[in-house]
Parts: structure tokens; sequence; C-alpha cells
């Protein structure tokens, strides 16, 4: 007796199981969720860097400040200011680049303006400051 090769009816479709599609669309949603997960923990991790380099920075400027009556510069070079009697090397930002100091009668405010260096911005291209409520970071 032959093999019978009909093409499967309306019936038999109706018949099959879901769970190829369901599968594909949990790989899909697992892949996503990976992909984001990665993103936020290397802005978390740029973000407690940048505050624990503020944290070092201010240490120093202190240290600076009790020897020098209680003042600080202004506004100039953290390099200038505290290297080396006060810190080996004053840290870049994530960037490579020098962060941004400035100091008046209601304290110190030490910036990083991103990834792209301007104001304002998302995720890497976010600003942080020592006065942005991200102070937590260096707790954990």
């Amino acid at each position: 007796m032959a093999a019978s090769s009909h093409a499967p009816d309306a019936s038999e479709k109706s018949r099959r199981s879901p769970l190829p599609w369901v599968a594909v669309v949990f790989a899909v949603g697992l892949v996503l969720a990976v992909v984001l997960t990665a993103f936020h923990r290397r802005d978390n991790e740029q973000a407690h860097r940048i505050h624990a380099d503020f944290s070092v920075i201010l240490d120093a400027l202190e240290r600076y400040r009790g020897e020098h009556q209680g003042r600080l510069p202004e506004e100039g070079d953290l390099d200038e200011m505290l290297v080396p009697k006060y810190l080996p090397i004053v840290p870049l930002d994530p960037w490579g680049r020098p962060y941004q100091y400035a100091s008046n009668s209601q304290g110190v405010f030490l910036a990083t303006f991103g990834r792209e260096n301007g104001r304002g911005g998302v995720d890497e291209d976010q600003d942080h400051t020592n006065h942005d409520g991200h102070q937590e970071l260096l707790r954990r």
C-alpha cells in the first residue's frame, strides 16, 4: 500500500501547536533583556566611577582648603592645585577629559558633561555633578 502524500487541509493546520512561535517570541525577549541589561549596567558603572572620582577630588580639595586658610580658588586647573601634594594624579572622566571645577561661597562644583561633552543628554551623554543626587552610588 502506498503512503499517501496529500497536502494538509485546514483542519490539520488548525491543530498544529503554537509552541514553536512561543519559543521564538521567548528567545527574542530573552535576547532583548540581556542586551538592555548590559547597557544599563555599563551606564551604572560609569555613574559609579564618576561619583567615586568626585569623592576622591572633594577629599583632596578639603585638604587643600585646610592648608589655605579655608579658601579654594574660584576656578582653575585641578592638576595645578592638587598634584602632587594632595593627589598623585587627578582622575579623568570616563571619556578621558578633565572634570570641570568651580568654587564659590555656596561650595564646590564638579561636573562632567558626558560622552558628547555638551550640556544635557541621557545615558552616556548625561551630565553628572557632585550635586546631582547620585551620592548613594558611593555607598554600594
